[in-house]
């Protein structure tokens, strides 16, 4: 059966994981955030009492607790010891130390694996920030988003408000979101950064749906599934 792997990378508040989401609700497939797992292994060490930095630490967190990711019917969880710790994981808790973790680049070697290891008996929408540069280079389709920093920093506040009811100022959000950017398209490994044949879109100006619309364009037909992942 040919890879069916969708990558959709790109910065902070550009849209990635709703797109992927909606993507997979319209083929049956099943969506990825790479992201959740650096952010589970970030909030792991800050439970642990972890002092970043420390890789050895951070690593031997890997060997005394299971980090899996686990297959449902639209996403791919990821689970700690057998629980998903659910959207603390976005908290600005963790979104602040996160960098010590996804930046290492022994870290990102041992997450590997993990990562490349999802089910694939449906379509995979996996977004983040090197999954089509690193991941999955193999990916047929190879999606990067982009979005001016004032609307990112907008739809980040927005995002954790609603569903955090963390209050920030627009300025706090962009201040992070810039420091942000620096880590993920500075490091050494796996810097943030469109693969030779993805798809560029500014997401700017374009609704959710828009996007989506555009990519499914680039989708095989034999992709879809239905929303049930059932054979159509």
């Amino acid at each position: 059966m040919d890879l069916q792997i969708a990558t959709i990378d790109g910065s902070a508040g550009c849209g990635k994981s709703s797109v992927a989401r909606k993507l997979a609700d319209c083929c049956g497939g099943r969506m990825f955030s790479s992201g959740r797992v650096y952010r589970a292994l970030t909030w792991l060490a800050l439970e642990q009492g972890v002092e970043f930095p420390d890789r050895d630490r951070v690593l031997s967190l890997l060997e005394e607790h299971r980090l899996e990711i686990v297959a449902s019917s639209a996403v791919f969880r990821v689970e700690v010891d057998g629980a998903d710790p659910g959207d603390v994981l976005y908290s600005s808790r963790v979104t602040g130390e996160i960098h010590h973790v996804s930046d290492d680049p022994e870290v990102r070697k041992a997450v590997l694996t993990l990562q490349r290891g999802l089910p694939t008996d449906r379509p995979v929408f996996a977004e983040g920030r090197d999954m089509g540069t690193v991941v999955f280079p193999q990916a047929p389709v190879k999606i990067f988003l982009t979005a001016s920093i004032e609307e990112r920093a907008r739809r980040r506040q927005l995002e954790l408000r609603e569903s955090l009811g963390e209050e920030l100022s627009f300025e706090q959000v962009q201040r992070k979101l810039l420091r942000r950017d620096a880590f993920d398209s500075e490091r050494d490994i796996s810097p943030l950064k469109a693969a030779p044949d993805a798809q560029q879109i500014d997401t700017t100006s374009l609704s959710i749906e828009e996007v989506v619309s555009t990519i499914m364009e680039r989708i095989p037909q034999d992709w879809s599934r239905g929303a049930t992942g059932s054979t159509s």
